[in-house]
Parts: C-alpha cells; sequence; structure tokens
C-alpha cells in the first residue's frame, strides 16, 4: 500500500500520465485508507508482541507508522471533512453570473468520450455552488486587488493572466487567473478571482476553482476557495487596522 501510495504521487508530481486517462487521486485516496486500516492493525500487533516479548520485524514498524504519517498528512493538506464525492469540480460564488473561463467544460477535456471503466469518473455539465457567496470589501476596487495580489503571493500561487472588462464606464471590473494548490503537492487548480466595484467604498468578490484536466476532485476546489476567503477575510482585517494606526507626531494635534 505504500508503495503504491508513492507510485500515484510521483506519477502526477512528474506528470507521467495524464490524470483524465489515469485517476491517480482517487486510486491514492482509495491506498491511503486502506494502508491507515492495515497500519492501526499491525501497530497493535507489534504492542502485543511487545507484551509478550516476542520478536517483530524493526521494518514492519516502520512501514506501518510511514502509513499513518501518510494518513495524517493527508488530514493535515485536505481534511477528511473536506472530502467531497460530488461528481462535479466547478464551483462558484455567484451562480447567476459566475466568472467564466475562456473555454467551456468540453474544450476544456482532453477527450469528448468517457470509457466505461472510468464512467463513474466523468464531470456533468454543471456549476455547483460554493459554500462561499459573494464577499463583499468595504474597499475600493484598486484597494481589493492590492489585499488580493497580498494573499495569492501568502498562499503561493500563481498569477498567469488578467482580463479587465471595460463594457461600463467607471467601473472597475477585473479577472484574474491564479494556479492554486496546497503546499508541498504538485497538483494544481485553476483559480479565479473576479472584483467588481461601481463606487470608491465597496467591492463585490467573487471566486471560483477548476480541475481542468480532472474529473472528480475530492472537495480539493471547495477546499481552495474557502482557503482563500479565509485569508482574505484577514488581510483586510489586518489592512483596515493598520489604517487606524495614526503617524507619529499626530497624536499630539
Amino acid at each position: 500500500m505504500l508503495l503504491l501510495q508513492a507510485s500515484c504521487v510521483l506519477v502526477v508530481q512528474f506528470r507521467i500520465v495524464d490524470p483524465w486517462f489515469f485517476p491517480a487521486t482517487v486510486l491514492f485516496v482509495v491506498f491511503t485508507v486502506f494502508g491507515g486500516i492495515a497500519a492501526v492493525f499491525g501497530v497493535g500487533l507489534w504492542m502485543m508482541a511487545r507484551r509478550k516479548q516476542r520478536r517483530f520485524r524493526p521494518d514492519m514498524i516502520a512501514i506501518y507508522f510511514t502509513c499513518l504519517f501518510t494518513v495524517v498528512y493527508t488530514q493535515f493538506t485536505h481534511g477528511r471533512h473536506n472530502f467531497n464525492l460530488r461528481a462535479s469540480n466547478d464551483s462558484s460564488t455567484d451562480i447567476t453570473n459566475p466568472p467564466l473561463y475562456q473555454l467551456s467544460k468540453y474544450q476544456r477535456l482532453h477527450i469528448k468520450e468517457v470509457s466505461p471503466v472510468w464512467g463513474f469518473m466523468n464531470i456533468p455539465h454543471t456549476i455547483a455552488k460554493a459554500d462561499t457567496d459573494s464577499i463583499v470589501l468595504s474597499k475600493s476596487g484598486l484597494e481589493s486587488k492590492i489585499i488580493i495580489n497580498q494573499v495569492a503571493n501568502l498562499l503561493g500561487w500563481v498569477m498567469v493572466r488578467r482580463s479587465d472588462n471595460r463594457s461600463a464606464d467607471k467601473t472597475f471590473n477585473e479577472t484574474y487567473e491564479l494556479l492554486a494548490g496546497n503546499n508541498g503537492l504538485g497538483q494544481r487548480t485553476n483559480f479565479v478571482v473576479r472584483i467588481v466595484s461601481n463606487n470608491e467604498g465597496f467591492s463585490v468578490v467573487d471566486l471560483r476553482s477548476s480541475s481542468p484536466g480532472r474529473r472528480r476532485d475530492f472537495g480539493l476546489n471547495e477546499l481552495m476557495i474557502r482557503n482563500f476567503a479565509e485569508e482574505l477575510a484577514k488581510a483586510v482585517v489586518k489592512d483596515q487596522m493598520t489604517s487606524l494606526v495614526l503617524p507619529k507626531g499626530l497624536e499630539l494635534l
């Protein structure tokens, strides 16, 4: 099980296979669960052997604890409560007017028809509403843009594209596409942030995350949206606290 887990990680990290044809993420989760179950029984047998003063192979003990480590690491990076088996990986905070990609789902996918073997992995042509609604910030469009860039840099996400909608005058409407993911993992997903501001005091921020080259994402995109929203809230509070601090010498006036 440990070797199978490592194989799934390596084929994704080094892009040996296309995840569309080979569901490495699904298999990694399955192997991790079975490895964790086997490790629990193995540690129990090891404790019983020690109690009865029987000999136990040290290399097996190392394998058992390594399997437990992969379970803990998966829980730390993704979280058991974040796993979602819905047959969809497009999430939007604005269901009526979501930030759209330049290509449709069928244009993004490598193949149009799915093999019966992997048919259960197909993504229906739907947009699932994320738990995070549209975020309203008490900042102008430009200020929100600066804070969002700071949050993206903090998370280690890379901005790959920016588009500006100039359909209406005096309206700030920009969309940013980023490569998002968990730290330490090569798996990346497309993350879109849109800022719309009609005045200088407020901005509406919409978030969307999608994995174009994969089928089911096990809640990864929902997790990316939640992480970005939490970090954005912290950055806004920090910015507000900084703006409340008076410059030195002004306190005496």
